[in-house]
Protein backbone atom coordinates (compact mmCIF):
# COMPACT_ATOMS: atom_id res chain seq x y z
CA UNK A 1 0.00 0.00 0.00
CA UNK A 2 2.66 2.38 0.45
CA UNK A 3 4.36 1.63 -2.77
CA UNK A 4 0.87 2.78 -4.08
CA UNK A 5 0.69 5.82 -2.55
CA UNK A 6 4.12 6.97 -3.12
CA UNK A 7 3.72 5.73 -7.18
CA UNK A 8 0.26 8.16 -7.00
CA UNK A 9 2.10 11.08 -6.03
CA UNK A 10 4.72 10.80 -8.08
CA UNK A 11 2.40 10.31 -11.00
CA UNK A 12 0.65 13.57 -9.57
CA UNK A 13 3.24 15.66 -9.29
CA UNK A 14 4.72 14.36 -13.08
CA UNK A 15 1.36 15.15 -14.63
CA UNK A 16 1.40 18.60 -12.53
CA UNK A 17 5.48 19.74 -13.88
CA UNK A 18 3.62 18.59 -17.66
CA UNK A 19 0.88 20.30 -17.79
CA UNK A 20 2.17 23.58 -15.79
CA UNK A 21 4.11 24.55 -18.76
CA UNK A 22 1.00 24.80 -21.13
CA UNK A 23 1.21 26.44 -24.60
CA UNK A 24 3.12 29.35 -25.05
CA UNK A 25 0.70 32.60 -26.10
CA UNK A 26 1.81 34.57 -28.55
CA UNK A 27 3.36 37.34 -26.54
CA UNK A 28 5.28 34.63 -24.86
CA UNK A 29 6.51 33.29 -28.61
CA UNK A 30 7.54 36.97 -29.80
CA UNK A 31 9.08 37.60 -26.58
CA UNK A 32 11.01 34.43 -26.93
CA UNK A 33 12.13 35.47 -30.21
CA UNK A 34 13.49 39.02 -29.45
CA UNK A 35 15.32 37.62 -26.39
CA UNK A 36 16.91 34.94 -28.96
CA UNK A 37 17.93 37.81 -31.11
CA UNK A 38 19.62 39.44 -28.01
CA UNK A 39 21.40 36.32 -27.10
CA UNK A 40 22.47 35.70 -31.03
CA UNK A 41 23.77 40.03 -31.16
CA UNK A 42 25.83 39.31 -27.57
CA UNK A 43 26.91 35.71 -28.66
CA UNK A 44 28.66 37.83 -32.08
CA UNK A 45 30.11 40.59 -29.78
CA UNK A 46 27.21 42.89 -31.63
CA UNK A 47 26.65 45.71 -29.39
CA UNK A 48 24.32 47.64 -31.78
CA UNK A 49 21.82 44.86 -32.67
CA UNK A 50 21.83 43.89 -29.45
CA UNK A 51 20.57 46.96 -28.11
CA UNK A 52 17.55 47.11 -31.04
CA UNK A 53 16.38 43.74 -30.48
CA UNK A 54 16.45 44.91 -26.46
CA UNK A 55 14.08 47.04 -27.34
CA UNK A 56 11.34 44.55 -27.76
CA UNK A 57 11.26 43.03 -24.71
CA UNK A 58 9.35 46.20 -23.07
CA UNK A 59 10.55 46.49 -19.55
CA UNK A 60 13.15 42.98 -19.16
CA UNK A 61 14.91 44.84 -22.23
CA UNK A 62 14.89 48.50 -21.28
CA UNK A 63 18.50 48.52 -18.94
CA UNK A 64 20.28 46.37 -21.84
CA UNK A 65 18.65 48.52 -24.31
CA UNK A 66 20.38 51.62 -23.24
CA UNK A 67 23.81 49.96 -22.51
CA UNK A 68 26.65 51.73 -23.20
CA UNK A 69 29.20 48.65 -23.49
CA UNK A 70 28.68 44.85 -24.33
CA UNK A 71 29.83 44.22 -20.66
CA UNK A 72 26.87 46.65 -19.10
CA UNK A 73 24.85 44.29 -21.95
CA UNK A 74 25.73 41.68 -20.62
CA UNK A 75 25.01 42.12 -17.15
CA UNK A 76 21.52 43.90 -18.04
CA UNK A 77 21.15 40.50 -20.15
CA UNK A 78 20.63 38.75 -16.70
CA UNK A 79 17.12 40.08 -16.32
CA UNK A 80 14.80 38.79 -19.82
CA UNK A 81 16.95 35.62 -19.16
CA UNK A 82 15.37 34.93 -16.16
CA UNK A 83 11.78 35.31 -17.88
CA UNK A 84 12.74 33.40 -20.83
CA UNK A 85 14.24 30.48 -18.36
CA UNK A 86 10.22 30.71 -17.19
CA UNK A 87 8.68 30.85 -20.15
CA UNK A 88 11.02 27.87 -21.85
CA UNK A 89 10.78 25.52 -19.24
CA UNK A 90 8.91 22.21 -20.44
CA UNK A 91 8.60 23.69 -23.78
CA UNK A 92 10.12 21.63 -26.94
CA UNK A 93 12.44 23.34 -29.31
CA UNK A 94 14.17 25.96 -26.21
CA UNK A 95 17.31 25.15 -24.50
CA UNK A 96 18.47 26.54 -20.56
CA UNK A 97 22.17 26.71 -21.00
CA UNK A 98 24.55 27.12 -18.20
CA UNK A 99 27.91 29.02 -17.74
CA UNK A 100 29.71 26.91 -15.66
CA UNK A 101 32.29 30.05 -15.19
CA UNK A 102 30.13 32.31 -15.25
CA UNK A 103 27.49 30.81 -13.10
CA UNK A 104 24.73 31.94 -15.48
CA UNK A 105 22.26 30.55 -17.42
CA UNK A 106 20.73 31.83 -20.88
CA UNK A 107 17.76 30.10 -22.93
CA UNK A 108 18.54 29.45 -27.10
CA UNK A 109 17.39 27.51 -29.88
CA UNK A 110 20.04 25.31 -30.85
CA UNK A 111 22.22 22.62 -29.47
CA UNK A 112 25.01 24.93 -30.47
CA UNK A 113 26.31 26.74 -27.73
CA UNK A 114 26.41 30.14 -28.59
CA UNK A 115 27.06 32.16 -25.08
CA UNK A 116 26.21 35.69 -24.68
CA UNK A 117 27.66 36.33 -21.76
CA UNK A 118 31.55 35.92 -23.00
CA UNK A 119 30.55 36.03 -27.24
CA UNK A 120 33.49 35.50 -29.28
CA UNK A 121 36.53 35.50 -26.42
CA UNK A 122 34.54 31.99 -25.21
CA UNK A 123 31.67 31.55 -27.62
CA UNK A 124 31.36 27.49 -27.33
CA UNK A 125 31.44 27.71 -23.59
CA UNK A 126 28.25 26.63 -21.83
CA UNK A 127 26.23 23.52 -21.01
CA UNK A 128 22.85 21.99 -21.74
CA UNK A 129 20.86 21.55 -18.81
CA UNK A 130 18.26 20.32 -20.65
Amino acid sequence: MKYLIMFTAACIALATSVSAAGPLSDNDKQFLAGYEKVRAALAADDLSAAKVAARDLGDDGAALAKSSSLKEARVAFERPSDKAKQLAAGQPGYYVVNCPMLKKDWVQISETIGNPYYGKEMASCGEIKK
